[in-house]
């Protein structure tokens, strides 16, 4: 009995992974649907063409069959049979692009594919010793609701709340509008709210990416707490290359994660990309057991470069620039960081452009590994995930394009342990990129007066059909957004001219 039939472009993915691995496409569908069952967000609700692979319900289920159907039960609640077939075939279609994500920023390499899984798996397996990472504990007594009024309705005055972290529901914000349209007011004002509301119990990590202005907000900084942190003068108090073990793969997968991150912001040839893993290999094997620093990685580069005669090319330019404006707390003094205890506004307006950039995804691979050796974050008794910690990037847009893996993980994967994220851009289009819709992942979103040059974005991100026109002619401190639980966007007013 046929079960479903994948689109197009899944059918081309599984053939890729049996390729590369040598793994039956059946296999890597069950793994797909085990996989997007494990996310905190539901599947969307895409129409996929179905012209792709078939399979009927013993090859893809084998003799696990019910265990699939309590998995489906368990996240969906009660499900008649006519729904258990579009319900796994969206699933499906979920996690085989997901996991072709990671395949391809592993360079489709089979073996380092497989190695990447396990070291995930191997995360979760070795955690069942001191407590498992992904137990939801409750506890019956707290409240970790976090309810925050984010504006009123512009026409009755009553009041538009956003329920940051409900049970099933995304945490993550997107604010986009043009300059001047209110969008970094609004984000800072919800954030100081959820200050207020936590208890302050919940720290911000800020990124300040154009001129200072959010460090420079006295107002802002007092109200929330924080420490502000203006580089180059300052040092970010934590080593980026820094890992929780030194074993043989974790130093493949970091060097590569370096790699990847210098590839996001700099052009890098395929010669050039190996020659960075070379080196960073290489750092971390005369680091002996403990993280090399930048300047390390760079004193390596320049030995090789200069022992392969090879001229200055902008891997070398790029590391120079690290030494020029050392950002980073050095191995030698150890890290202290306190980002999940603590507010902090990094303020990136001083250095050179691509500098920024890579400065903050240092900071976001480094921090990903941490979160996510961390246990999920708890639960109060109505189902409430208590926060950790928000990530805050004003002007995303000028990271969105950079097909930097981190960002994406930390929006698809951190909301079990407690984190939110918080993008403020331009206009929609910014975050709907070649390989990743981040605006899938957004549990509220604002959008004021912007220019939207993909209208399909608009409907994806609040429903109903929006006249893209009529954006651009929004008044200031109006926006347009999606309630929770509602299907039809609305007007809202979060600041007063």
């Amino acid at each position: 009995m046929g079960l479903f039939k994948t689109s197009l472009e899944v059918k081309t993915e599984l053939e890729s992974f049996r390729r590369a691995t040598g793994i039956r496409p059946n296999i890597w569908a069950r793994a797909a649907l085990g996989y997007s069952l494990s996310l905190e967000s539901h599947p969307d609700e895409n129409n996929y063409d179905s012209n792709g692979q078939e399979f009927n319900k013993d090859v893809f289920y084998g003799k696990d069959e019910p265990v699939f159907l309590a998995l489906l039960r368990q996240r969906h609640g009660v499900i008649n049979e006519s729904e258990i077939n579009r319900l796994v075939k969206l699933h499906v279609e979920r996690g085989i692009r997901q996991l072709w994500k990671e395949f391809e920023r592993v360079g489709k390499r089979g073996d380092e594919f497989i190695v990447s899984l396990l070291e995930t798996i191997g995360k979760s397996v070795s955690s069942e010793v001191e407590g498992d990472l992904n137990s939801e504990k409750v506890f019956e007594s707290a409240d970790f609701n976090i309810t925050v009024e984010i504006g009123e309705d512009p026409k009755t005055g009553h009041p538009l709340s956003y329920v940051m972290n409900a049970p099933g529901l995304s945490p993550h914000i997107a604010i986009m509008g043009r300059t001047r349209s209110g969008k970094t007011r609004t984000g800072l004002n919800i954030l100081e709210k959820i200050d207020d509301l936590s208890k302050r119990t919940v720290p911000f990590l800020i990124f300040d990416y154009a001129k200072g202005d959010i460090a420079g907000n006295k107002d802002f900084i007092k109200a929330i707490d924080a420490a502000v942190i203006k580089l180059p003068k300052g040092k970010i108090p934590m080593v980026p290359l820094a890992l929780s073990s030194y074993d043989d793969e974790k130093i493949k997968l970091a060097a590569r994660r370096f790699v990847d991150t210098i590839k996001s912001v700099v052009r890098l040839g395929p010669k050039q990309a190996d020659a960075c893993l070379r080196i960073v290999k290489e750092a971390y094997i005369r680091a002996a057991g403990k993280a090399p620093d930048i300047e390390d990685v760079l004193s390596i580069a320049e030995e090789l470069y200069e022992e392969d005669e090879k001229q200055p090319d902008s891997l070398l330019v790029t590391l120079r620039d690290f030494a020029d404006f050392p950002i980073f707390r050095s191995v030698k003094h150890g890290e202290d960081h306190d980002f999940f205890k603590k507010s902090h506004v990094i303020d990136l307006s001083s250095l050179p452009e691509g500098l920024r950039k890579i400065s903050v995804f240092l900071m976001l691979d480094r921090l990903y590994a941490e979160i996510m050796e961390r246990q999920n974050a708890p639960i109060d008794s109505k189902g409430f995930r208590q926060m950790r910690l928000i990530v805050a990037v004003d002007e995303a847009h000028n990271y969105l394009p950079c097909k930097q893996p981190t960002l994406e993980k930390f929006v698809r994967e951190s909301a079990s342990k407690g984190v939110g994220v918080m993008l403020m851009s331009q206009s929609p289009d910014d975050f709907d990129q070649p390989k990743y819709n981040f605006a899938k992942e957004m549990g509220l979103v604002l959008v004021f007066s912007c220019f939207v040059q993909r209208p399909k974005m608009l409907e994806a991100l609040l429903g109903g059909n929006i006249d893209p026109q009529l954006m651009s002619q929004l008044q200031a401190g109006i926006a347009k957004t999606r309630l929770q639980n509602s299907s039809r966007p609305v007007d809202i007013k979060t600041w007063t001219p």
